[in-house]
């Protein structure tokens, strides 16, 4: 096996990490109540010393270090990605994509999951899951140019490096956006993708949109004008904010933390949803990787054109929504993008389902690939 690209836990290297965040220079109190105007004070300090006296980052890079890595080189770009086999053949194999601020680690679970063999015997729904580092996240580097597109090294890795003449895809947030352009792209390929997001129409008649597609948009838009400056921000001024959080590990934690309170389904709560292993890990990983700036690059190579738009998804889909997620399009309106076969409306959960909703999403996906012809 691989080890991670970059993954230091080297003793200095950690006393340096717990030194800046001794060091911090906190921002004034405002009065206003926790999480009204960003990240809890009162939360951020609390995690910020368990991350000098209390963390045990060492542990968690030993744990990271023995799942089951390996690297390719796909058109001079570096990729470390996970691969777990089923024990039983049979199934179709299927890659992972997350989502942002998140890592490939969010996935790990759900892989095993699909690759278990169900209590009635048969054959798993998955016979191998592979789970590759987004480039330019923890594990992967940056790509060495603007020129290369992710579904594309993700095409070339599952066939040309792997051998899977088809294989199924499933994604989230950034990751549905390159599982839906690796569809279609590819459909001779693809046997079927499973989204938590999907692409929203190029063209569309006014005429046709439905009150309940009509409201969808009116969230949307909501949505955005509240909750969404991160975007912005990341679509057009990414370095500007970049020098900040890679020099600042709690200006970081900051930036992470708030996120996955409010995009998951914790009820105000991040706790119930992350302990606080699972998020000073995500946080170290893309410390220690120098990875938040580079993470951003798919914001900036998609709001400037560097990215394809997806056009029309003819492959059998599956749309999986959760309620504390971003977004909840009706089917209908997947329906003008994708050949949508499958969608369920999720009990529970949020933006994190891998991790919040294992069973729940691994279901999901269980159901659709075992449908697919």
């Amino acid at each position: 096996m691989t080890a991670p690209y970059e993954l230091s836990d080297s003793p200095r290297e950690v006393d340096a990490l717990r030194d800046r965040v001794r060091q911090t220079r906190w921002a004034p109190d405002w009065p206003v109540d926790d999480w009204q105007a960003g990240t809890s004070a009162s939360e951020l300090r609390r995690l910020a010393a368990y991350w000098v006296d209390g963390f045990d980052w060492a542990a968690s890079a030993r744990s990271i270090r023995a799942l089951p890595w390996a690297s390719a080189t796909i058109d001079g770009t570096p990729l470390s990605y996970l691969r777990f086999d089923a024990e039983r053949p049979g199934g179709l194999p299927i890659v992972l994509t997350n989502g942002w601020p998140s890592s490939a680690l969010e996935l790990v679970d759900l892989a095993r999951r699909l690759i278990a063999t169900p209590p009635d015997d048969s054959t798993p729904a998955a016979s191998t899951v592979i789970i590759p580092a987004l480039p330019g996240f923890p594990f992967s580097p940056q790509r060495p140019t603007l020129r290369e597109h992710t579904h594309e090294l993700w095409h070339r890795l599952m066939t040309d490096e792997l051998g899977f003449a088809r294989y199924a895809a499933h994604g989230g947030d950034l990751g549905a956006g390159i599982t839906s352009r690796l569809a279609e792209a590819h459909p001779e390929a693809v046997a079927g993708v499973h989204l938590l997001a999907v692409a929203s129409p190029q063209e569309f008649d006014e005429d046709t949109i439905t009150e309940e597609e009509r409201a969808y948009l009116d969230d949307v838009a909501s949505w955005s004008a509240s909750e969404g400056a991160y975007q912005h921000q990341q679509q057009t001024r990414p370095l500007t904010l970049a020098p900040a959080l890679a020099d600042s590990p709690v200006g970081l934690l900051s930036w992470i933390l708030e996120k996955h309170r409010a995009w998951s389904d914790c009820g105000g709560d991040v706790s119930r949803r992350f302990s606080d292993d699972y998020l000073l890990t995500l946080a170290s990983l893309y410390w220690f990787t120098n990875s938040i700036s580079t993470s951003f690059r798919p914001y900036y190579e998609y709001a400037s054109g560097r990215t394809p738009r997806v056009t029309r998804v003819e492959v059998p889909t599956a749309v999986a929504i959760f309620p504390a997620d971003l977004t909840h399009p009706p089917r209908s309106w997947a329906e003008r993008t994708y050949n949508v076969v499958r969608y369920t409306v999720m009990p529970r959960g949020g933006h994190f389902a891998p991790h919040e909703e294992t069973e729940l999403l691994a279901g999901d996906i269980d159901a659709f690939l075992r449908s697919l012809p």
